[in-house]
């Protein structure tokens, strides 16, 4: 019976080291060389040309090295963040020369304060001048 179990347990410890090399291989060729996953950036924003995402920057640990109060978030594949200067890819993701994905402001982001809307000008009220009669 001895044998037996020992039999058994070098098979299934011999399954268990190749199964853990063939994930370990499949991880390293799919992040490494093919760099299959993305990266969420953080671009400057002008809040009263477009509609930004908004953090208070006047809070201690809320915003992060970037200080960036007004952003727009983008999510690139990792394999064309390269072209990103600086790891800022503004330039990159507004002129479209790398496939950048922009994440949109929806309604609840708005109602709670995390986007901003760029706001909109009133119209002066134009002045009406007395005409005199004669």
């Amino acid at each position: 019976m001895p044998e037996e179990e020992s039999k058994a347990h070098n098979k299934f410890l011999n399954i268990l080291v190749i199964s853990s090399l063939v994930v370990i291989n499949v991880c390293f060729y799919v992040f490494y060389y093919q760099k299959d996953y993305d990266f969420i950036v953080e671009t400057q924003c002008d809040p009263a040309k477009e509609t930004c995402f908004y953090r208070d920057c006047s809070i201690d640990g809320e915003c992060p090295p970037n200080n960036l109060s007004y952003y727009n978030s983008y999510t690139i594949k990792a394999k064309d963040f390269k072209t990103c200067e600086n790891e800022d890819c503004t330039q990159v993701c507004t002129t479209k020369q790398i496939e950048c994905v922009k994440t949109e402001c929806t309604e609840d982001d708005i109602t709670s304060g995390a986007c901003m809307l760029p706001e909109v000008p009133e119209a002066p009220i134009p002045v009406i001048k007395e005409v005199k009669k004669k």
